[in-house]
């Protein structure tokens, strides 16, 4: 039986969803990201030129680097353009403190120097080849098998690593596709160069300093002020509005919510030595989609330890869909952190959910990467496809594919493939008894569930090993290629797990699901249902290209470590 109040929000929820205008919050980047950005590019390549031309005394002014030289020079920002969101260095959450900005500042620059490595590296590789195809070969392979293990080591910095590489291999195709047969000068004049790019770098880091923390913090703070709201404990709600006074934070706390029945205009805090903290309590849950039109809100904060799942989602799918970013401690989701970085909001860490700001673009990307790696795969794979096929027909009676009714996206169904792995003959009801008892939470091993029937005596031999390595799943490459799956995602579901569903359940079949997710990596068939749920809830919510390539790539490594394979 629902509560009053759950009711009154979820309804209220409804009927807010139906007026949502997302383009009231939702812009391709704020004026102050904005601002920063074209700042960026503006100081760093005219520094850069212009200490290039300065220690290049040697060049006339009729050489073909000062007509066409500016340009590529220009491009030479890429890196720096591409690596700087990874450290959050557009991020008002981050930058407005000191010793956090030049921080992330530095470790970006070391990236940024990598990738010009690889810049140099790409320009002489013609020199660096041998006519022998065997020895290109060879050093190929090295090459990437250096990159992969550099990523195991390094996990934590793949996105930095595929990053770097990606935007030396942008910048070199820029600049041979604007300038064709053109050696680029800063090649050449290494040593130049060098000092070049290293007082520029010095030059962005003075001037960056003082436009964020004189003229953005300081001067223009009350146009850049972000209004926030806390839903949560007053304990909890306490502490963080102390965080954010004492370390003069960016925000505006307009006040309180409750999660459950409160009183408007009371105080939060009613001790008289800490005025400056109080806030006052703006309402209950059932009156947020009020509270936040009439403050307009931007950020929400929800900090209540007694909120269960099935209240927290509809908050954050609200939220979200409005384009309002939220932010809670990860207490709330204890399995997120099993595999992601916590975020960081004014240096206290929370786990931050918000809608992407160009989805209509990251689908495209989505879907080029889908169809580019899935028919490479299938094209190196086709050996691999071929032997299992034959293994399973003289292994027992019946096909080779097994091709499930299942639900995909927005509950639309479709024909999903894999390799036979049990008999023909196999009764699905022990499959349905036990999803009835694994989403209802009654199946456990140790202090998790299991996703997978143990000893199922439905398999084959054959069946056996291929689901062991994870191996019956590969024709599904083919529903990737189709467009009925992606190679990141949700699992999809079979139709009588779908009814058993709750509502919040199913919102994870609001997008394309895909043959392997964060629940794969997070620890595969020992999360339990609820688990499972909230990580496809958290990658729907926060996906991104550079999250696809980091869960392919823990991917490779789990499913070779056969981790909760069954």
């Amino acid at each position: 039986m629902k509560s009053s109040s759950e009711k009154s929000f979820l309804q209220y929820f409804n009927q807010a969803n139906l007026k949502k205008d997302i383009k009231r919050y939702i812009l391709p980047f704020s004026p102050y990201q904005g601002a920063l950005f074209l700042f960026d590019i503006l100081v760093y390549s005219s520094s850069l030129y212009t200490f290039f031309y300065f220690f290049s005394s040697s060049l006339s002014i009729n050489s073909p680097f000062f007509k066409i030289g500016a340009f590529s020079i220009i491009l030479l920002t890429i890196p720096m353009l591409l690596i700087f969101p990874i450290y959050r260095l557009y991020s008002y959450h981050v930058i407005y403190r000191k010793r956090a900005h030049l921080t992330c500042l530095f470790k970006a620059y070391l990236w940024v120097l990598f990738s010009y490595l690889m810049i140099y590296f790409l320009y002489n590789w013609p020199l660096m080849r041998s006519d022998s195809n065997l020895y290109d070969g060879a050093l190929i392979l090295l090459l990437a098998f250096v990159i992969a293990v550099l990523g195991r080591l390094l996990s934590d910095y793949l996105a930095h690593l595929v990053l770097s590489i990606g935007a030396a291999f942008v910048t070199v195709g820029c600049i041979g596709f604007m300038f064709r047969d053109y050696y680029p000068h800063f090649i050449i004049h290494v040593d130049i160069t060098i000092k070049a790019i290293l007082l520029a770098l010095a030059v962005l880091t003075l001037t960056r300093y003082f436009i964020v923390h004189k003229i953005f913090n300081n001067w223009l703070r009350r146009y850049f002020r972000r209004d926030i709201l806390i839903i949560g404990e007053k304990e909890i709600a306490n502490d963080i509005i102390k965080f954010i006074i004492q370390h003069n934070a960016p925000f505006w706390v307009n006040g309180l919510v409750r999660l459950r029945k409160a009183s408007k205009g009371e105080y939060h805090n009613n001790n008289p030595l800490e005025a400056k903290y109080q806030k006052k309590i703006l309402g209950d849950i059932s009156e947020l989609p009020i509270i936040i039109d009439e403050n307009n809100i931007q950020e929400i904060i929800i900090a209540d330890k007694s909120i269960t799942p099935k209240e927290l989602i509809p908050i954050l799918d609200y939220a979200v869909s409005n384009g309002i970013v939220a932010w809670f401690p990860p207490f709330l989701l204890p399995i997120i952190p099993m595999k992601l970085n916590i975020d960081d909001f004014c240096g206290m860490p929370m786990i931050r959910m918000c809608i992407q700001r160009n989805p209509a673009f990251f689908m495209i990307i989505k879907r080029m990467m889908d169809l580019i790696l899935a028919i490479s795969l299938v094209t190196l794979l086709s050996p691999v496809l071929a032997i299992i096929a034959i293994a399973i027909k003289l292994d027992s009676k019946g096909p080779v594919l097994y091709k499930a009714k299942m639900v995909g996206e927005n509950g639309k169904y479709f024909e999903m493939y894999k390799f036979r792995s049990m008999r023909v003959d196999g009764d699905s009801k022990i499959h349905k008894d036990f999803v009835t008892k694994f989403i209802k939470g009654e199946i456990t091993r140790g202090k998790k569930s299991v996703l997978k029937i143990t000893n199922d005596p439905r398999v084959t031999r054959v069946g056996r090993i291929i689901r062991r390595l994870s191996l019956d799943e590969l024709p599904q490459l083919f529903n990737v290629i189709k467009g009925d799956m992606s190679l990141v995602g949700p699992r999809p579901c079979l139709p009588y797990e779908y009814e058993l569903y709750k509502d919040w359940h199913r919102k994870r079949n609001s997008v394309r699901p895909g043959i392997t997710g964060l629940w794969q990596i997070a620890g595969r068939s020992e999360v339990s249902f609820e688990e499972m749920i909230l990580l496809d809830l958290y990658y729907i919510y926060n996906r991104n290209t550079l999250m696809d390539l980091a869960i392919l790539f823990e991917t490779i490594f789990v499913v070779l470590g056969m981790e909760g394979a069954y």
